[in-house]
Parts: C-alpha cells; structure tokens; sequence
C-alpha cells in the first residue's frame, strides 16, 4: 500500500479560491447548467465561500492583534 504525500500538495490562495467561487456561481446560474452537476457545483460552492470567511475571520483577528500591538508599544514610548 502506497502512502499519498500530501506536503506537495498546492494550497490555493484566496484570490484563486474567490475566482473559482466566481466561475461556479456563473455556471450555476446558467440556463443549460445540467442537474447532475448542479449539486456538485452547489456543494464546491458552499466549501469555497466557508473557506473565505474563515480565511477573512482570521485575518482581521491577526490584523487587530497587530495593530493592538503597535498601539501598546507606541504608547510605551511616551
């Protein structure tokens, strides 16, 4: 039994994920969008936007963390 390495694996970046969600959404909404696809595409989607906003949640925590930290030390220094 051969064992999958999956550190080679490519993480997308948001904005290849974000274009993805976009390519779905103008699929689905599509008229000859076959049924049997639909779900699939439905699915994908709903993966891609929870990934988003975890990706969105987490940097706006990092961010404040950030800037909170070069309030303390600017206030530090006076």
């Amino acid at each position: 039994m051969s064992m999958i390495d999956v550190s080679s694996e490519k993480i997308a970046t948001y904005e290849e994920d974000l274009e993805e969600l976009t390519r779905l959404v103008d699929q689905i909404g599509e008229e000859d969008c076959p049924v049997d696809q639909l779900e699939d595409k439905v699915r994908r989607a709903a993966d891609l936007i929870r990934s988003l906003r975890e990706r969105l949640s987490t940097t706006e925590t990092t961010v404040q963390e950030v800037l909170g930290s070069i309030e303390v030390g600017a206030q530090e220094d006076q």
